[in-house]
């Protein structure tokens, strides 16, 4: 699970010593958020503010955390400077003032696939089983009117991966992406209906 931290080797070749490189879970994530943006480019590197960064971040913890400079602006800078996995440069932004952008270096790049890949299936289940687990607190809610509300956002967790599916796509690996999500969500969403009816 990517959110322990991980040691990653960044050597190629097993005959050689191994270097490893501790990322905390939200180096991690910065990494993974810079990331993500250059595969919706196709690859190419695409720089993202400081600032652009802690607002997708704090959308991504939905206000179960919040993302501020005094801690972001930090990470940065050590993920920049000692761990040599992204490279910020001065640009002139959209609004007019130099602002650092950031992108990946390949050393960036190389740890987050790494890591996703390593880590996928696990996290996935982790974060199914950690929904399954907090189900008895959702009902045990004191106030009923909340403890629905709660147990219904739970349970609309199908729904709502549908919506994220459906998303309007904004790049040509984006349009891909979301008709491959919307076509395996329907095939699993068929096989899951089939089981409830069963059940009922």
């Amino acid at each position: 699970m990517f959110w322990l931290g991980k040691s990653i080797s960044t050597s190629p070749s097993k005959d050689k010593k191994k270097e490893s490189i501790n990322l905390s879970p939200l180096e991690v994530l910065i990494l993974a958020q810079l990331r993500s943006r250059e595969l919706r480019n196709k690859g190419d590197p695409v720089g993202q503010y400081g600032y652009e960064m802690i607002q997708q971040l704090n959308t991504l913890f939905a206000g179960s955390w919040e993302a501020k400079s005094g801690t972001i602006y930090p990470i940065l800078s050590k993920l920049e400077g000692k761990k040599n996995m992204i490279k910020g440069s001065r640009k002139k932004s959209p609004l007019g003032p130099v602002k650092k952008v950031y992108i990946l270096e390949d050393l960036g790049r190389k740890s987050i696939d790494f890591i996703v890949r390593d880590n996928f299936k696990g996290d996935i289940d982790f974060i199914m089983q950690y929904i399954n687990l907090l189900a008895p607190f959702v009902i045990n809610v004191p106030d009923e009117l909340l403890s629905e509300e709660l147990f219904e956002k739970m349970m609309s967790i199908p729904s709502k991966s549908a919506q994220i599916a459906l998303e309007k796509a904004i790049t040509e690996v984006d349009v891909d992406l979301r008709n491959h999500k919307i076509r395996s969500l329907h095939t699993s969403l068929k096989n899951v209906l089939k089981e409830i009816e069963k059940e009922l």
